[in-house]
């Protein structure tokens, strides 16, 4: 089995990264600063999700993938009267056109299974993280949308939905950690190769 994970550098992709090699699966990892350095990774590549040309890239460099998992995400907190049009950009380009952007090409080059790392933001609303939280209620959307386009195809598509878990995005926001980054890359490594396609279309809560 073959998986991707993008946004791997730290937090839960790393973790899902590890969790996914440590169970024997060849794994690519991608971020937007430089190429991850995950101990056992197959692959490993600088990508900008939000940037088309990129992704494709991404996706012809790695070849087929069993697995592609949907983790890049950042985070920007301000007073909406403060929000400015380039953060708000910049946050739907990462957390919601990146994801669309690389579930197209899993789509395309005959991916088998799609899980979408989203948040407990994306079922509530958040003072200071309108962006943010538009951005996560959009990606339960997405994912289910193409788990019926997926449907007929045998493409499984997921999304978990992570509380406050303990990383550095985390730690931009007023909330206390809950969750470690490895009990969330537990639930995403079932979806990759256990879930029964009876879960199709889920967003499978992890509030701890």
């Amino acid at each position: 089995m073959k998986a991707l994970v993008t946004g791997a550098s730290r937090g839960i992709g790393r973790a899902v990264a590890e969790v996914l090699i440590a169970d024997g699966i060849q794994v690519a990892v991608c971020a937007f600063r430089a190429a991850p350095e995950v101990r056992g990774a197959a692959f490993a590549k600088r990508c900008d999700v939000s940037d088309e040309t990129e992704v494709r890239a991404l996706f012809t460099e790695v070849g087929r993938c069993d697995c592609v998992v949907l983790n890049a995400g950042v985070l920007e907190r301000a007073p909406v009267e403060d929000f400015t049009a380039a953060q708000w950009d910049r946050v739907l380009g990462v957390n919601l056109r990146g994801a669309f952007l690389c579930a197209r090409e899993a789509f395309r080059t005959g991916a088998t299974r799609i899980v979408a790392i989203g948040s407990i933001s994306g079922t509530l609303g958040t003072a200071h993280a309108a962006a943010y939280n538009a951005s996560k209620w959009g990606l339960t959307g997405l994912v289910k949308s193409l788990a019926e386009e997926g449907r007929g195809r045998g493409i499984f598509c997921a999304a978990v939905l992570p509380g406050a878990v303990d990383t550095e995005m985390l730690k931009q926001t007023p909330f206390p950690p809950r969750l470690r980054p490895q009990e969330v890359a537990r639930v995403v490594k079932f979806l990759c190769t256990d879930a029964p396609f009876a879960m199709t279309g889920s967003a499978v809560e992890v509030f701890g």
